[in-house]
């Protein structure tokens, strides 16, 4: 959470001004519409079923923040979520939606299940945003769309060039997982996707998800840029991604959501949406958890909730 930095929260009140839904420029990785009037700060329409991997966090039927299916083994089902830390640091959600685009729309096999169990992070110090990562534990498990069997990361319905056709049924799949301690070089395209507000102050989260390209900072850089604001940036657990001259970024109700980078293997999580200054503004970044420094953690938590 960022003092006056956001937490890109979005249960109706601004924490920080974080990553929840400030855009970036759109990638070529994860496909997006052309002309739509929404951004997500600087961001554009996702195309439907893009983001397999994405959840929306939800208290009566209210989205607040996202989060990204991860695969448990070989199983094509999972019930592990992983979120950030600040999004359940009052409790819970109620339920966790898959397989969403328009959340006023629900459409056929769109599932919405139960949480059961939250466990964040043991040192995550909510004065710092250290360690802003959390796992929720599903009461039951979401299954994956059959495309996407054996495999983590795919995105069977993104097109690079999209015209009036959209893709039509439903893709639900889990994002790869980094390795522990991977680094991402600077400089490299990432997409960060949500559902939060589409701009710096406003009042209303989308009802459309939204996606926005943004090339990761370096670390050093990060670091100067926030130290300004008195904020500490640890290079190990924290990874920034925006623009020098701001204008694309996550903002509130991103928060939780996934930044992803297109691999070898298919998309993997770099980042869990996190904190950040305002929302796209110049010089400060969007701040991200750094998932790679948690693997040992998550590996843990899958080998215990896991089901």
């Amino acid at each position: 959470m960022r003092q006056e930095t956001s937490m890109r929260l979005g249960r109706g009140v601004v924490v920080a001004v974080g990553l929840l839904g400030c855009g970036g420029a759109e990638l070529d990785s994860v496909d997006a519409m052309g002309s739509v009037g929404q951004e997500i700060v600087g961001g554009v329409e996702a195309r439907p079923g893009s983001h397999p991997w994405i959840v929306s966090l939800q208290n009566n039927g209210s989205h607040f923040c996202g989060g990204s299916l991860v695969r448990i083994g070989a199983r094509e089902e999972s019930n592990i979520v992983l979120t950030a830390a600040h999004c359940v640091a009052d409790g819970p959600p109620d339920t966790v939606v898959a397989g969403a685009h328009q959340l006023t729309r629900p459409v056929a096999g769109q599932v919405s299940v139960r949480v059961k169990r939250v466990v964040s992070h043991p040192n995550y110090n909510s004065d710092t945003t250290m360690n802003d990562i959390a796992v929720l534990q599903l009461a039951s498990p979401i299954k994956f769309n059959s495309s996407l069997a054996g495999g983590c990361g795919q995105s069977p319905q993104m097109r690079p060039n999209l015209t009036s056709e959209l893709a039509s049924g439903l893709a639900i799949g889990p994002v790869c997982l980094p390795a522990a301690g991977e680094q991402v070089a600077d400089n490299t395209m990432a997409t960060s996707a949500g559902w939060g507000l589409t701009r710096e102050g406003g009042y209303d989260t989308s009802d459309l998800l939204m996606q926005v390209g943004v090339p990761t900072v370096n670390a050093q850089q990060l670091a100067r840029m926030y130290s300004s604001q008195g904020i500490h940036i640890d290079s190990q657990a924290m990874l920034g991604a925006g623009y020098a001259q701001g204008g694309k970024d996550s903002c509130q109700g991103d928060s939780g959501g996934p930044l992803v980078i297109k691999g070898a293997r298919g998309y993997t999580l770099q980042g869990v949406t996190s904190f950040g200054v305002g929302c796209a503004r110049p010089g400060l970044p969007g701040v991200y958890a750094r998932v790679s420094n948690y693997i040992p953690w998550i590996r843990q938590q899958l080998s215990l909730y896991g089901s």
